[in-house]
């Protein structure tokens, strides 16, 4: 059926334009008021500024975020000289009365900055058209793209049940979704990576609070779809809509809030319930209510409804999905794929020495050697390597600090990159320093390269072969499954088993003792969990004697199968 211009693929080549357009992204991020000068400080310490440019920036930024009280400082100190020996007590008194006034400014100014952030939710910039503004910031444009992607009114937010149950294109394979769309976010609060949409998380959150962050029409969307309110000391907490009802702007949002740059997104849970009893209109039990409990509840509990109240929330902050997950593009793997899923992952050189970029020739060679995706079995397996050596010892200090964080934050998504069945589908594009990151006003030359690299990115995929990709996927998972089964298998090894521990073991294997906890609801459901066992310890045994190793020339880094919790 006949679609506006700017609805599917049409309209995501405009997006594309406009985010190759010099000052575009500059535009989206406004910082709130009283941040400005706390925000040009951030873009130029991060961005690609020389060091005594950045030393400069940051000596001068003192006099624009406190002025008053470095001349308060200053005034009270040579006063003080003053007082002590007039007019030579002010030159005694000079150079120190400078010195300290500027670190009395430079504790005024992190505490205003500190200030100034907290007000707006944790960052300089909400994401939110600030007045005056002549074109829209980052949040705000991204719900007027969004929808016209989409074709739906601006009072209607895209919701995740809309991608979900999406029209389906003739011939496409069948499945849950018609769209499956899965992001990272992090909630420092919790110290955890969290996937949105949320499933079984329940979440509230205060309506002043979501006005600094998103339109009015969406915060009016989900007050109408949150019910009630919870009242607690005075403020109404709504509930925040879950699962397929989630607006995609709110879930994108959450994911791209850039710590201190871009404002955190408070969400609250409860963090204290109450049992309560209030008086109900009829007390008298419904006349066909079959179940005697709840016939009874009326007299027992004196005609009151009782049940558990929340009387207190805590907040939780989201923050950048990066923070805990860079690259994760495991939510969309399957044990056995049905088609490849790709990822592009952006990288600097001095992180990628795999990846070789000529300095020489014309920009569109350059981009092309700047592309890399593994083609062969035997590419892409390697450990990176980042060396920390540098003249100055405090720079190789800074070095060996910020590798300990980039560790910690991208250690699995490192490890993962090299594991085969990731890395022949993951395309790496190594960026200058002046392209990316905070390099927010980049000039027009250095936007079209970006665009340039990222349409030769596109075009690697095009050769994919997707029968290697399989067979290695299924190696990977034969391979792991063996391994993983030959350990159950040794724990029915009685040469392997702790004699103390023989009621455990029985229980699962006979069901005899009863288990403590978690019990099976059914005898089938017990039946088949034994039946289960069995089979892997008999499975396992007969490859520990018999064989095969189905190990044996499997494709490395081998994989792994463990248990673990789904965020």
């Amino acid at each position: 059926e006949p679609v506006a211009a700017a609805v599917g693929f049409p309209g995501l080549a405009e997006v594309s334009a406009q985010l190759s357009r010099q000052g575009f992204i500059h535009s989206l991020f406004q910082p709130a008021y009283g941040a400005r000068t706390a925000y040009r400080l951030l873009v130029m310490l991060t961005g690609k500024a020389g060091l005594l440019r950045k030393i400069a920036c940051l000596l001068a930024a003192v006099f624009a975020i406190a002025p008053l009280e470095v001349l308060v400082s200053l005034a009270g100190l040579l006063g003080i000289g003053y007082l002590a020996g007039g007019i030579d007590g002010i030159w005694a008194t000079l150079l120190p009365s400078l010195l300290c006034a500027y670190g009395a400014g430079v504790l005024a100014s992190a505490l205003r900055v500190a200030r100034v952030a907290r007000r707006n939710l944790l960052g300089l910039c909400t994401g939110s058209t600030q007045p005056n503004a002549s074109a829209p910031a980052l949040t705000d444009w991204l719900h007027t793209q969004l929808q016209a992607l989409a074709g739906k009114p601006h009072d209607q937010p895209l919701t995740f049940g809309d991608l979900h149950t999406a029209p389906r294109y003739p011939g496409e394979p069948s499945g849950a979704h018609a769209i499956t769309l899965q992001m990272i976010t992090t909630c420092v609060s919790h110290s955890e990576p969290r996937t949105l949409p949320f499933n079984a998380a329940h979440f509230w959150f205060l309506r002043e609070e979501f006005a600094q962050l998103f339109p009015a029409s969406v915060v009016a969307w989900l007050v109408a779809r949150a019910g009630a309110p919870e009242r607690v000391d005075g403020r109404d907490y709504y509930r925040l809509v879950d699962g397929e009802e989630l607006p995609v702007l709110v879930a994108t949002r959450m994911s791209l809030s850039f710590p201190l740059l871009i404002s955190a997104v408070p969400l609250h849970e409860p963090a204290r319930r109450e049992r309560r009893c209030e008086p109900v209109a009829d007390a008298e039990p419904p006349r066909d209510n079959t179940n005697v409990a709840d016939s009874m509840e009326g007299l027992t509990s004196g005609g009151q409804s009782c049940g558990a109240v929340i009387t207190a929330f805590r907040v939780c902050w989201f923050s950048d999905g990066g923070i805990s997950s860079n690259f994760p593009i495991h939510l969309f793997d399957a044990a056995l794929p049905r088609w490849p899923t790709f990822g592009i992952n952006l990288v600097y050189p001095r992180h990628a020495e795999a990846i070789s970029v000529l300095a020489h020739g014309d920009a569109h060679a350059r981009a092309e050697q700047a592309v890399f995706l593994p083609t062969e079995n035997r590419h892409g397996w390697q450990r990176t390597y980042h060396s920390i050596a540098q003249p100055m010892a405090a720079a190789e200090m800074s070095g060996f600090l910020f590798s300990i964080v980039s560790s910690m934050q991208n250690w699995r998504d490192v490890l993962q990159a090299r594991a085969p069945g990731y890395r022949d589908r993951i395309v790496h594009v190594a960026l200058e320093g002046d392209e990316g990151g905070m390099n927010l006003d980049m000039p027009q030359a250095v936007l079209s390269r970006i665009a340039d690299k990222g349409s030769i990115a596109g075009e690697r995929f095009c050769d994919f072969s997707f029968a290697n990709h399989y067979w290695i996927r299924w190696r990977n998972l034969a391979s792991a499954y063996q391994r993983y089964t030959l350990d159950v298998a040794r724990t029915d090894d009685p040469a392997q088993r702790v004699a103390a521990y023989q009621a455990a073991y029985q229980s699962v294997a006979t069901g005899t003792p009863v288990p403590p906890s978690y019990r099976l609801s059914s005898e089938d459901k017990r039946r088949e969990s034994q039946q289960l066992w069995r089979h892997m310890v008999e499975q396992g045994q007969t490859w520990e004697d018999l064989g095969p190793d189905l190990t044996d020339g499997a494709p490395r880094p081998l994989p792994q199968m463990k248990v673990t919790p789904i965020y």
